[in-house]
């Protein structure tokens, strides 16, 4: 009599285990040719609303506005300066204020990709920022996707990039706003990390703390997961993520204060140019008592605020009853801690919860696959839009004109 021999030798996966329960063959992104098409197809479907509210809007309000009417919107100008003719030569103190001086408050990577890309469009750089928004948005519905599927399954990523697509904070899609692509990097950061690819997540965390100061919350992220890998594991190369991903924002401020003899200036900055300073939540909690002056004139704008704040409270909860992998849960408290305890963010179309980890919550003693909306309970991307028949490409317009003191970094 002879016996099979069944070898069981096989290394484990690397990274957070999958959960368990799964139930492939369900998802529509399963019944495409290849999964990841579907963020594909909802980011277009997304931009074909854009269009339709760029043009439906000129209809509307019976104005014949260009494309970049809608597109270069506010913020959009100083990204397109910075590329175009870089920082400031020189600046001094007290601010003097005006749009020159307050570019040094925004970090260098986006305006980067618009300048190289300027190159391919023969120096039209609204054309360059056309196409490196629409491929970083593009990006970002995969990453979302990606890191959904990674954490869940792909019947969660499709109902999660379908919410990231269609939240207010999309809004920045039809925009020149770097928040798609801090989502991008930020997924990607967070997949690498889940993954325990220790040196590729920290030089995306570095590429990321280049592009937009609150991915700078990826250096605690990556630093809580390497602690774990190294108490569990003795997995000392995880000290590569930590101490890589600050380094894209040190060496920005480092260029700062080498132009501008101050080391500090960014900070300078933000306060003096921008009134960008923290007050640990006062404003928010104004806004959400329906007590802000700025706010409370634009009624429907203060109640969506006080909406989105509901669901961040909401989605942080969820986030954290899901017990999804450590990198990603400690990623979005924080970012939306960020948000609340920084005076004026709650106003700005912050949509840099990469991933929105929310949007991928689900109970693990949760035996049906995710088939109630609290399955995709999303973090806030606070939005606003203006007046005079003017729309921010929101995918879902807003009515009603909001505050004028918008600023994304």
């Amino acid at each position: 009599m002879t016996s099979r021999v069944v070898s069981t030798t096989e290394s484990p996966r690397r990274g957070w285990p999958r959960p368990r329960g799964a139930r492939p063959g369900r998802a529509l992104s399963d019944r495409l040719p290849v999964p990841w098409a579907f963020p594909l197809i909802v980011f277009a479907i997304t931009w074909l609303l854009i269009l339709a509210a760029w043009y439906g809007s000129a209809v509307i309000y019976r104005q014949g506005h260009p494309w970049t009417w809608h597109f270069l919107f506010k913020d959009a100008g100083s990204y397109l300066g910075i590329a175009e003719h870089g920082y400031p030569v020189k600046l001094r103190f007290p601010w003097a204020g005006g749009p020159v001086a307050g570019r040094a408050a925004f970090f260098p990577l986006f305006p980067l990709l618009i300048r190289l890309t300027s190159y391919l469009t023969g120096g039209d750089y609204a054309i360059a920022g056309l196409v490196v928004s629409i491929l970083a948005g593009t990006a970002s519905a995969v990453g979302v996707w990606a890191l959904a599927a990674r954490v869940r399954d792909h019947r969660v990523a499709d109902r999660a990039v379908v919410l990231y697509c269609f939240f207010p904070g999309a809004m920045t899609f039809g925009m020149l706003y770097s928040e798609p692509l801090a989502v991008a990097l930020g997924a990607a950061a967070l997949l690498a990390l889940v993954e325990r690819r220790w040196l590729l997540a920290g030089i995306i965390g570095a590429v990321g703390t280049a592009e937009r100061p609150t991915l700078i919350v990826l250096t605690v992220v990556s630093g809580v997961a390497a602690a774990q890998a190294i108490w569990i594991r003795h997995e000392w190369r995880a000290l590569l993520a930590p101490a890589l991903t600050p380094l894209g924002m040190l060496a920005f401020f480092g260029y700062l204060g080498h132009r501008y003899r101050d080391y500090a200036f960014w900070f300078q900055a933000e306060k003096a140019g921008w009134n960008q300073h923290i007050d640990w939540g006062v404003h928010t909690l104004r806004i959400v008592f329906w007590a802000d002056p700025g706010t409370t004139k634009y009624k429907v704008f203060n109640l969506i605020l006080i909406i989105m704040f509901i669901a961040a409270v909401a989605g942080i909860a969820m986030t954290l009853a899901a017990r999804l992998p450590l990198p990603v849960t400690l990623f979005g408290v924080l970012v939306v801690l960020m948000s609340v305890i920084a005076y004026g963010q709650s106003t700005k179309p912050l949509s840099s919860g990469p991933g929105s980890p929310s949007l991928s919550a689900r109970p693990r003693n949760c035996r049906r696959p995710s088939t109630g909306p609290w399955s995709f309970f999303p973090q806030p991307a606070s939005s606003s839009s203006s007046g005079g028949g003017r729309t921010t490409g929101s995918a879902l317009p807003l009515s009603g004109p909001g505050p004028a003191r918008d600023r994304d970094r």
